[in-house]
């Protein structure tokens, strides 16, 4: 692949990166939309199970606070046992115009906010009695769907934010007709509490001794609801007498009910639940899901505090598992990408410089074969010819071998044996052929074998080693301008460094990363600088790090220092 034109591969890989990568930001934002959809909707339901709960107990507890002035007989001045904080002043005003009340103080004060005169004070407390509320008549509730405690019929998993959206009006009208059977419950408890405690008044009316006024005897007393007259709350109820003469009269009885210290007492049921809540005059209707059945006010809740969005840990987790796996199959894909890019690129060097190195022995052995074939070389000359000869089929051997060995380890196939020597008697039979490969390029080799670091026991191939410090003469052979190549011990206490330093220009600093890269130099590299495809640094230090030491790269003032580290055995 040229790889000039690689970069329409890369567009198209940033392409699938941004596809992929859009394509996770768009379902994790799915996700948290849905997530707080539902979350809040938990946190609303929680809140109006709260407020349900609230009414209840509110409500139970205004319906025990009428029944027990629904048994209450009927006030007699001066009576004032067990009085009760919410209650003003209790009353009875006949139709004949006679108002009596368990404080009479209390009866001036009671006209004036009625506005009452003696003759029509049973006509207008009459007309203000309202009907049974509604409320507490109503039909029984139609059963609704199940639902789960958040409010939803679905699953939560199966909650999306198009589809929460798209049933908000079907959920406000499941929340009115949720909230209208729970009024209506409560109000059919309310009235069944309180008819149970009246029937059992009207039951004992005649055997008590406290139900009369003046010379009428009661016979029969209606539910007692509340009223409100000129912004003043009652609560009022119908009453009939007998008189002596088995004439039936009517009167009204009537409770004048203090407000703030009722709602007092009502919120205080409901303390643990809103702490701060207060009670309101509600609207026409008792329909709204705050709203108190026995009394006509609603209740006023502070909206909840909103509190922080926290994911669950398990889509959290999962969230953070496949931003992960998104953005590691996108870098490896990429890497991948680059690898086969740079792959192809080596290996279209590499076929470039085998092909120049191998062109220029062929064209010796070519020319000199047919020179000597056809005898056009003088005999004193042939020496020579021979002699260039062997030296390009060295040259070919040692690259041909290079490139073996490198593959050899890239399949994984290289298999060695390690075998204890000492450094100095492993490397004795090698100097020959590094002194010979040196004086081929006019270079001498420095060697002291009675240096003490020679004689330390290492663990190692003799072949690989071989092998692995040619490469190093060779190319000091090829690159160093120098004279001579020294090579040296140093033991250490895990391993002995075998040093080979020439005192040519060194390597620059700029391809000191590159050289131990395998097939670095192109054919235009080659070409220009000396012979080589640029495998044998790659392979040598292979093969160290294979027989369990290192190659490094060190440099020194006198020129290049290559450093093998072998363990000690």
């Amino acid at each position: 692949m040229n790889t000039r034109h690689a970069w329409w591969i890369h567009l198209l890989v940033a392409t699938c990166a941004l596809l992929v990568l859009g394509a996770m930001t768009t379902l994790t934002r799915s996700v948290i939309t849905a997530e707080m959809a539902r979350g809040k909707m938990e946190s609303e339901s929680r809140e109006k199970e709260k407020i349900r709960l609230a009414l209840w107990r509110m409500d139970a507890a205004a319906a025990a606070w009428i029944s027990d002035e629904a048994q209450r007989p009927v006030p007699s001045p001066g009576n004032r046992e067990a009085e009760k904080p919410e209650v003003k002043l209790r009353f009875d005003v006949r139709e004949d115009g006679i108002i009596v009340a368990d404080d009479p103080d209390q009866i001036p004060a009671l006209r004036k906010l009625l506005a009452l005169l003696e003759a029509s004070a049973y006509t207008r407390l009459r007309g203000e009695i309202p009907d049974v509320p509604a409320s507490w008549n109503a039909p029984l509730p139609t059963p609704a769907p199940e639902k789960s405690h958040d409010g939803l019929k679905e699953k939560k998993s199966n909650i999306n934010p198009k589809a929460a959206l798209s049933k908000a009006s079907s959920e406000q009208a499941y929340q009115k007709e949720t909230d209208a059977n729970e009024a209506a419950n409560r109000g059919r408890a309310l009235k069944a509490q309180v008819d149970n405690v009246q029937s059992a008044y009207a039951a004992n009316l005649a055997l008590s001794n406290v139900t009369s006024v003046g010379d009428w005897a009661l016979i029969r007393a209606s539910l007692p609801r509340p009223a409100r007259i000129d912004g003043t709350l009652f609560l009022l109820r119908n009453l009939q007498w007998k008189t002596p003469a088995a004439a039936l009269r009517k009167s009204v009885q009537g409770v004048w009910i203090d407000e703030p210290a009722l709602k007092k007492s009502l919120l205080r049921e409901i303390g643990d639940l809103f702490p701060t809540a207060t009670l309101a005059a509600r609207g026409a209707t008792s329909s709204e899901g705050s709203a108190l059945v026995s009394f006509p006010w609603k209740l006023v809740v502070p909206p909840p505090e909103e509190s922080a969005f926290v994911l669950p840990p398990v889509i959290r987790f999962t969230l953070v598992a496949g931003w992960a796996a998104a953005i590691v199959a996108v870098l490896a894909a990429w890497t991948l990408v680059v690898g086969l890019l740079r792959l192809s690129e080596r290996r279209a060097s590499f076929v470039s410089a085998v092909t120049h190195e191998l062109r220029t022995p062929l064209t010796t052995f070519q020319l000199y074969s047919d020179m000597l074939a056809e005898g056009t070389v003088r005999e004193e000359k042939r020496d020579g010819y021979f002699r260039t000869l062997r030296t390009e089929a060295r040259r070919l051997s040692h690259l041909v071998e290079n490139v073996l060995a490198f593959s050899r380890i890239e399949r994984g196939s290289a298999r060695s044996t390690s075998s204890v020597h000492t450094t100095g008697k492993l490397i004795g039979p090698m100097i020959g052929r590094f002194e010979t490969r040196l004086a081929e390029a006019a270079m001498t080799l420095s060697f002291d074998p009675a240096e003490t670091s020679w004689t330390a026991n290492v663990k190692t191939n003799a072949a690989t080693m071989e092998h692995i410090l040619f490469n190093l003469i060779d190319n000091a052979a090829k690159y160093s301008t120098g004279k001579t190549v020294r090579l040296s011990a140093t033991e250490e206490r895990n391993s002995v460094a075998i040093s080979l330093t020439d005192d040519g220009p060194g390597i620059p600093a700029t391809d000191r990363r590159k050289i131990f890269r395998p097939f670095h130099k192109s054919a235009a590299a080659a070409a220009e600088t000396k012979p080589g495809v640029g495998l044998g640094l790659a392979l040598s230090r292979r093969l160290a790090r294979a027989a369990g030491g290192d190659l490094v790269y060190a440099p020194d003032q006198r020129g290049s220092s290559f450093t093998l580290v072998l363990p000690k055995a």
